[in-house]
């Protein structure tokens, strides 16, 4: 096993901890539908663009990830067999992770799925001595959340429609 696939199966174990009552699984092909509303129902646009353009925004960000970060651990959580959220985890870099993408589906937002997902990263980043990276959308509220736990904003312009944030490795 290489140190991703690794990483990857440490991530697995650390998620099913932290919540027993959901299913995390690889992501596959046949997740697309529900990967395409996730993304529909969690965009600010969701309500206000047709169909057809959720779809072309969908397709691109989804092509764009898997360009540049093709080997990247992708994770679906499921409750009660319902797509509600996913993760994506770049553990190529050794000493570095970053959170290529988080979403919650946002009627189970109190789910705890986000949090333990959270919590899993930072876990096996933490074990494996990485630092842990990411870049959020400015008015996101989960930035608040991302500085409970450890992450710091680097600095930026102030019309930045992106904060990055990273999170040091333990000492």
């Amino acid at each position: 096993m290489t140190d991703p696939d690794i990483a990857a199966h440490a991530f697995d174990l650390a998620f099913a901890q932290r919540a027993p009552a959901l299913h995390i699984a690889p992501e596959t092909d046949s997740d697309r539908a529900a990967l395409r509303d996730l993304f529909a129902s969690c965009s600010p646009l969701g309500d206000l663009l047709a169909g057809p353009l959720l779809e072309m925004q969908f397709s691109s960000q989804d092509a764009t990830m898997r360009a540049t970060r093709p080997l990247a651990m992708r994770r679906v959580v499921r409750l009660s067999g319902a797509l509600i959220a996913r993760i994506i985890v770049d553990w190529q870099v050794p000493g570095e992770s970053y959170g290529v993408d988080i979403a919650v589906h946002p009627d189970h937002r109190n789910s705890g799925a986000g949090l333990a997902m959270l919590r899993a990263w930072l876990a096996v980043a933490d074990a494996q001595g990485r630092t842990c990276s990411l870049d959020v959308i400015a008015n996101n509220t989960a930035r608040r959340i991302y500085r409970r736990l450890g992450f710091v904003e680097e600095p930026c312009e102030a019309n930045d429609a992106y904060r990055s944030m990273s999170r040091p490795a333990p000492r």
